[in-house]
């Protein structure tokens, strides 16, 4: 140690207990005979010792008497681990005392429980994988064939009609003079009902879209088959309201041609959903597909589309040109200027060159980049993927059901049991009035 440190003079100790020569119980030196002792330093104002609490038997923590006192450096007795809840010499509680621990999630707990279920999820595993495996077995195999197209442009001709001011730009708007497709317009015209009839109709695909109703053996229709109890039972109910409401004037004009057999208006949903259209206005194409359980007849109805949307778009154009040469030719007989005359003369030639065109184009309005091929592999059904989602899902409800079962299991062992009585009754379709009526007067 340093000289100083061991030169210094000791800290001077205070005694416990009263002062010499005053009585343990009695007052303090200086105060009067049955008058209170004054209050010491750190007592609260207008407190006296003999009114503060009796703290005997008491720790620092404000245990009660027959509780350890904590006499050991940290606030513990000797050989015991510290609480945190109790405070320590100069720190600071953040806990209050005698405040309950929290509740912690044991992992082991739950792997517990889920041992005690193991029997219960492999079955459903096991059950939900062969069930999978079944079913993706039973799907049919389906095929797509694809094709790629691109719109073509026209060359635009409106400079020369800018010299005639606002007549001339008039025209060109007329005329439609520019691009002859879109990929706007090719999606239109593949959802539009009459093109989807027309394509049907020409080349007969109801058979091959409704195949599960198609005899082909019979080349007809199959009859429907023999009804089971509960459709004759509504189909007897329902004749019987009929009988005593009475058919109305619609359902008599529904009655009088009703076929069984599938229609053009049935096959427009089916026949939409298996056919796809995947636009790329960023490279300008678009990606048509169609599915079916025979590769082959997916090329042909695809080439039956690409087809007929090429047709229906060059009848429109044709239909379209013949409409304006008129209109043209009514302007040009009324015109007495010579220089607007041999514009309308060159805006008729104009249309008559697309007329022409459009007559001798194969697939007028867009080229063909990948034309449509047989498909060689399946499309779908995924089985691999079925059968891994289908155990995926199926593990994770079966962990559900475990410990929904353990938390049934041990409901009328932790819960209250007039909150379970409660429960039941609240779960009733209804009360029973009587029985509420005797727990009222109880």
């Amino acid at each position: 140690m340093p000289d100083d440190a061991q030169n210094m003079p000791a800290k001077p100790t205070i005694p416990a207990g009263p002062p010499e020569g005053a009585p343990a119980d009695g007052p303090l030196p200086g105060t009067a005979s049955g008058t209170a002792r004054s209050r010491p330093t750190g007592a609260p104002a207008g407190e006296t010792l003999d009114q503060r609490p009796n703290l005997e038997g008491r720790n620092t923590s404000g245990a009660t008497a027959g509780e350890p006192h904590l006499t050991a450096p940290g606030g513990c007795p000797p050989g015991a681990a510290a609480d945190p809840r109790l405070v320590s010499p100069g720190g600071w509680n953040p806990y209050p005392p005698g405040m309950p621990e929290e509740d912690e999630i044991n992992l082991l707990d739950l792997f517990i429980v889920l041992l005690k279920h193991k029997v219960m999820i492999f079955l459903v595993v096991f059950l939900a994988g062969v069930a999978a495996v079944v079913i993706s077995l039973r799907m049919p195999n389906v095929y797509r064939s694809e094709a790629t197209i691109a719109p073509t442009t026209e060359e635009k001709v409106g400079g020369g009609l800018a010299a005639l001011g606002g007549f001339g730009a008039m025209i060109a708007a007329e005329v439609g003079i520019g691009a002859t497709g879109s990929l706007d317009q090719f999606d239109v015209v593949l959802k539009s009902r009459e093109l989807t009839n027309t394509i049907i109709r020409k080349h007969n695909l109801l058979p091959v879209i409704f195949d599960e109703s198609w005899d082909a053996k019979a080349g007809k229709w199959k009859e429907a088959g023999e009804p089971s109890l509960l459709e004759k039972t509504m189909a007897k109910a329902l004749a019987a309201l009929k009988e005593i409401i009475g058919p109305t004037p619609d359902e008599k004009e529904k009655n009088k041609d009703v076929s069984k057999n599938p229609t053009l208006q049935d096959a427009y949903k089916p026949i939409q959903e298996m056919l796809g259209k995947k636009p790329d206005k960023k490279q300008n194409v678009m990606t048509i597909s169609f599915e079916s359980k025979d590769p082959e007849m997916a090329q042909a109805i695809l080439n039956y589309y690409i087809v007929g949307l090429s047709e229906f778009l060059r009848r429109q154009t044709l239909e379209d040109a013949a409409a304006q040469q008129v209109h043209l030719a009514q302007q040009l007989s009324k015109t007495t200027d010579p220089i607007l005359k041999n514009r309308l003369y060159e805006l008729i030639a104009k249309q008559i060159e697309k007329e022409t065109l459009a007559k001798v184009q194969k697939y007028y309005s867009f080229n063909i980049i990948d034309p449509a091929f047989v498909p060689e592999n399946k499309f779908k059904p995924k089985r691999a993927q079925i059968c891994l989602i289908s155990v995926v899902v199926a593990f994770f409800i079966a962990i559900f059901l475990a410990f929904f079962m353990e938390y049934v299991k041990n409901l009328k062992t932790r819960e209250d049991p007039e909150r379970l009585a409660n429960l039941r009754k609240s779960m009733r379709l209804w009360n029973n009035p009587h029985a509420r009526g005797e727990h009222n007067e109880a």
